[in-house]
């Protein structure tokens, strides 16, 4: 059978690419394919192509993607085109699945029994937790339990070691002791969990040769999909079983790499050809998804990227609607607009967002409005987060100022100078005085005369902000009773303080926002009112492989999406993050079919870089060339090269001044974080860089 026949009798249609792509069977080739171009269609011809034209058995391709239901929907597809008989001849498997065959096949080879894989997530959560408790001597939340996990399958794709698994950041912890800690903790307890099987499928692949000979003989051809969403030690597995035969067939997108905080590798599209030096490099450029403008729109936002191959994305589908710029004052505008949109939604609209908390104060409304919408994998994490956590806490001490756990839990995060042991006795001594803990505090000689003002200035702010409305109390916590300061001290994110705020706009005091949001976690849990509702909301992670023939991107402001921009001068880490912000906002533009529309807000502060490029004529103000972006405006910070020359300086035995807890003596230093022991009998640890730029710490 030839090619021409071959698509005659399975009804085949394609383009003179995607026809390129489906013939190039030898050796090792890269489809760089655009969003709607048709791949997983490609893909499937391609292996019927080798299978019916080129008479390859199918027991020697081995074809790879991202996901168990991704490679299910794949099998699924060939089935349809080509008979389930022959799809079950296939295989199709996640790069996990591959990597539990081989270490199967070990354990057969050498009689041995590997480690039992950690399937029980509650069990790996609770492993987590001992671990963050033992090394925080906190408790950990729910929410910097996934940050752990994060993190450790970061550190396992990307294959980091010594000092780069301790650059690796998560709020309150040592990463890299933690890293050994819980490798040692799985080791001991003969488990590994599944980022561990790539782990040591590679070592088994690299130790014993004849392993990796048998599973190169079994398989000669290697298909891989969504190779942009692929990890470094993914690749490394793949080059190493398609080593002998050469024959390569990757598919992926690098400007549609959105998973950089799982380790996707986008590096190893765009260096393809110089890791595999006889490669082909083919093009997918036809967009059979959205109309002229969109089309136009998303490929002239993308093109300013740098770490990306030259292509460019071309519309089949004809002209539609403008992009549409949706103007409104602020976030509150923004959400009172889209419940309007929604409450007479009958065709396919999808809201989509960076962030599953820009989602909530949307939810909140629609909920307390009755209109129907359904939500695509919404995480309820918000709600056990620190910060939110923290702000909470403080209402309920506003509450009952004598509640001792509470104040413990607190104190410190209040930026009033109180010591462990002050903060103990006043919680001893308060209900038995019958006093408040902080006005016990305010009238203690041990407290220093500041303290003493300090203490004196939180007891009034808690007392006035149980009267005001819940938004103006979080306000008040953040901005005028140090928890701002305290988390701006320690790198922490207060994106969580405004989406509090903005929930606590719709109740009149900050009691009833106690109330609300465990109301709306379980409104979030439930996912939405309608399954078959076709108002969506969406992240636009989840919205990824998917189209609506309506979106609306919201939260498109400097900060939200883009949420890091790049200062001049910026290293290239900072810069890498900034372009992955870009192609996540590129993938949002591209899940529109037929309209499109943005939110942009006119109140200052809420700038969008992001908005003014793809609305460059309506705004009347050029496009600033990327190095050239700037943060909004806020109080200006000191040069980062000038902050980490004079951090360099700050050695054991100086002594200090920090502006919430006073004098002190730098008592032992690693890499940045600092012990500090106070005049005031409190230790604490603080991040020396991060307090040097927002002004909280100085030589005495």
């Amino acid at each position: 059978m030839d090619f021409s026949q071959f698509k005659t009798q399975f009804s085949i249609s394609l383009d003179a690419q995607q026809q390129a792509a489906v013939q190039t069977v030898d050796g090792p080739v890269l489809l760089l394919a655009v969003p709607g171009s048709g791949k997983t269609t490609v893909l499937v011809t391609r292996l019927g192509y080798m299978r019916y034209v080129r008479g390859i058995s199918p027991e020697r391709i081995l074809t790879m993607t991202y996901t168990v239901a991704a490679a299910r929907d794949m099998q699924a597809r060939y089935a349809a085109f080509f008979g389930e008989e022959e799809a079950q001849r296939l295989e199709f498997r996640t790069i996990n699945g591959v990597c539990s065959r081989i270490i199967r096949y070990y354990e057969r080879m050498f009689g041995r029994t590997a480690f039992r894989l950690l399937e029980d997530g509650a069990q790996k959560s609770a492993i987590i937790s001992e671990l963050y408790r033992t090394q925080s001597k906190e408790f950990a939340t729910e929410s910097t339990v996934k940050a752990l996990q994060t993190a450790l399958t970061y550190a396992k794709n990307q294959m980091l070691k010594g000092e780069e698994l301790s650059a690796v950041e998560v709020e309150g912890v040592d990463f890299a002791a933690f890293f050994a800690a819980y490798g040692k903790v799985l080791r001991e307890r003969q488990l590994m969990d599944y980022d561990d099987q790539m782990v040591y499928a590679l070592r088994i692949l690299r130790q014993y040769p004849a392993i990796l000979r048998d599973f190169q003989m079994r398989y000669q051809y290697f298909c891989v999909d969504e190779a942009q969403d692929t990890s470094k030690i993914q690749h490394t597995i793949i080059r190493l079983l398609a080593g002998q035969s050469g024959n390569l067939f990757m598919v992926g997108d690098e400007d549609q790499s959105i998973y950089g905080f799982r380790a996707a590798y986008p590096q190893a599209l765009t260096e393809f050809d110089t890791v595999y030096p006889n490669a082909k490099v083919l093009y997918m450029e036809q967009n059979y998804r959205s109309t002229r403008q969109i089309v136009a729109a998303a490929d002239r936002f993308i093109q300013k990227n740098h770490n990306r191959r030259p292509k460019h994305m071309k519309a089949t589908q004809g002209s539609g609607p403008a992009v549409r710029e949706c103007s409104v004052y602020d976030r509150q505008k923004q959400y009172a607009y889209l419940c309007k949109l929604a409450e007479n939604c009958t065709e396919e609209t999808a809201v989509l967002y960076r962030d599953n908390d820009s989602a909530l104060p949307l939810i909140d409304r629609m909920d307390r409005a009755g209109i129907p919408y359904r939500c695509r994998q919404v995480e309820s994490l918000f709600f056990t987060n620190r910060v939110v956590r923290d702000i909470t806490d403080i209402i309920r001490f506003a509450r009952n100022p004598n509640d001792g756990e509470l104040f413990l839990s607190l104190y410190y995060k209040l930026g009033a100078g109180i010591s462990k042991v002050m903060a103990q006795v006043a919680a001893d001594r308060a209900e038995a005085e019958g006093e408040t803990i902080l006005g016990c505090i305010a009238v203690s000689s041990a407290a220093s005369p500041w303290t003493q003002k300090q203490c004196k200035a939180l007891q009034t702010h808690l007392n006035n902000l149980l009267r005001e409305r819940a938004d103006k109390a979080v306000y008040r916590i953040v901005h005028f009773m140090g928890y701002g300061d305290y988390l701006k001290e320690r790198g922490g994110d207060l994106t969580k303080a405004d989406i509090l705020e903005a929930l606590g706009e719709q109740e009149p005091t900050p009691e009833r926002l106690l109330d609300r949001l465990e109301e709306l976690q379980e409104v979030v849990q439930r996912g939405g009112t309608d399954a078959g509702c076709p108002f969506v909301l969406s992240t636009i992670h989840s919205s990824k492989g998917l189209e609506y023939e309506r979106v609306i991107l919201m939260d498109v402001a400097d900060g939200l999406l883009p949420k890091v921009l790049p200062e001049p001068n910026a290293e290239q880490e900072e810069l890498d993050a900034y372009e992955e912000e870009r192609r996540l906002f590129y993938v949002g533009l591209t899940r529109a079919k037929r309209e499109l529309g943005i939110m942009m807000f006119r109140k200052v502060g809420l700038e969008s870089s992001f908005a003014r490029e793809i609305f460059p004529l309506e705004t009347g103000r050029a496009v600033q060339p990327m190095a050239a972006v700037k943060k909004p405006a806020v109080r200006k910070e000191p040069d980062a090269a000038r902050i980490a020359a004079v951090a360099k300086d700050y050695i054991p035995g100086i002594r200090l001044m920090h502006k919430a807890f006073g004098p002190g003596t730098l008592v032992s230093r690693s890499g940045d974080i600092g012990v500090i022991a106070f005049d005031s009998g409190d230790t604490k640890k603080i991040a020396v860089s991060v307090a040097l730029r927002v002004g909280q710490l100085r030589r005495e």
